[in-house]
């Protein structure tokens, strides 16, 4: 990573899921910004241009695809690594998803020192202008 602190969206809507990713997120040097669903996740995006999303597939107001499709066509977005949370993906959730854009999912219940290790790979990634990110099931 470079000298800078990197941040990242969390788009949950349970706020406890949302405390734990925090508080397994920053003791890692980075910065965590949160929204509560799809809408403000979208809007807190635009403005903050995090350098990594992780969102829950499922949301109060939209699903989490339209989320990554929204963030995909702004053009500050559209290379962000995103990361997709989810507790179950029906096989065409998960095709929607990569065709929106995923790079990677991420299964309830999960490991969150996994979590820190694909969010540090996704953003090497990164950094190092690689394109085309494979997708991965992450446990």
């Amino acid at each position: 990573m470079t000298s800078t602190i990197a941040t990242i969206l969390v788009c949950e809507d349970d706020p406890s899921l949302r405390l734990l990713f925090r508080l397994s997120i920053e003791p890692h040097g980075y910065r965590v910004v949160e929204a509560g669903d799809g809408r403000s996740g979208i809007e807190l995006a635009r403005s903050v241009e995090p350098d990594l999303v992780v969102v829950d597939m499922r949301l109060p107001d939209c699903s989490g695809v339209e989320v990554v499709r929204a963030l995909r066509v702004a053009p500050a977005l559209e290379k962000t690594p995103i990361l997709m949370a989810t507790g179950s993906m029906q096989p065409g959730d998960r095709l929607a998803a990569e065709d929106a854009g995923v790079d990677a999912f991420l299964y309830k219940p999960f490991n969150m020192a996994r979590l820190v290790e694909e969010i540090e790979q996704l953003l090497g990634r990164r950094e190092i202008g690689d394109v085309g990110l494979p997708l991965r099931r992450l446990h």
